[in-house]
């Protein structure tokens, strides 16, 4: 996509070659690397010629103001996340209507590398990193609400894996008193049952997609069939297949990814950190 409408004008988005600036520098627009609903990502190379990751938020027929919140949200999100596993903000910047995040460049995403099973090491690494990032939001009373393969990624792949957890956009900050809110959009490959049946989510929401995640990483195949129906996608998350999916591999791992992913969040881990528990005590045969 090219161009995008914001009220009776059009504006070009960026494309590779195309120069845009901060106040911090120049950017230069390399490839197109990731591409959703909400957001586009391009390589780029900034000041000092150093790489960056470049998300431009995708105005999807949204008024201006709004997408403007939604930027200035996740920048100060970023901003106040000082995490080894979440990724790493430069530069914020408006230029011609669009707004952009200048993100440190990962090498690759978890959603590239699933298609096989995953050896016990790596998987139960990238799960520890991801249990650990997980459990720093939510003691900061943050649900990320939109964890997903695409969401996570990876660097040093070949020698020791560093997770980066990206993407902020829809995540919540509890008040401290109320414990669930009600998300405003949610990603159908990733429904969990108390959004299906009540429409709230929690921190338990996020171990709930982790569990998900782990199927996959543990299997080679997602948990929920998504090439179907929204309705046939609701059915098995409100009858609870991905757990009897999980308990039916029977390996050392299965239970504690069935757990994740029983249908009421009250039956869950209470916190990622007890799911690190059960995880580090796993033998394998």
């Amino acid at each position: 996509m090219t161009w995008s409408s914001t009220g009776s004008f059009l504006i070009p988005f960026p494309v590779p070659g195309s120069a845009l600036t901060s106040t911090r520098g120049t950017y230069v627009i390399g490839a197109l690397i990731g591409d959703g609903q909400y957001g586009s990502v391009y390589e780029c190379s900034g000041p000092f010629d150093q790489v960056y990751a470049l998300k431009m938020l995708r105005p999807a027929n949204k008024p201006y103001q709004v997408v403007k919140e939604e930027w200035s949200r996740e920048m100060l999100r970023l901003e106040s996340f000082r995490h080894p596993n979440i990724v790493y903000i430069h530069d914020a910047f408006e230029v011609n209507y669009l707004f952009y995040l200048a993100l440190e460049r990962c090498d690759t995403s978890l959603r590239a590398l699933l298609g096989a099973p995953f050896q016990p090491p790596l998987l139960l690494e990238l799960a520890r990193q991801l249990l650990m990032t997980l459990q720093y939001l939510h003691d900061n009373g943050v649900v990320h609400a939109d964890l997903h393969a695409g969401n996570v990624l990876i660097s040093q792949l070949d020698h020791r894996p560093l997770v980066k957890l990206t993407d902020f956009g829809v995540a919540h900050q509890l008040d401290g008193v109320t414990r669930w809110f009600r998300p405003q959009v949610a990603n159908p490959k990733i429904l969990v049952p108390e959004l299906v049946t009540a429409g709230y989510t929690t921190t338990q929401s996020d171990l709930y997609q982790l569990g998900l995640l782990m199927y996959q990483m543990h299997t080679g195949q997602p948990a929920i069939d998504v090439n179907v129906a929204y309705e046939e996608i609701t059915r098995q998350i409100a009858e609870g297949t991905p757990r009897q999916k999980a308990e039916a591999l029977g390996t050392p791992l299965s239970q504690v990814i069935a757990k994740l992913l029983r249908r009421r969040d009250a039956y869950r881990y209470h916190s990622a950190r007890d799911v690190w528990d059960d995880l580090r005590q796993l033998r394998w045969a």
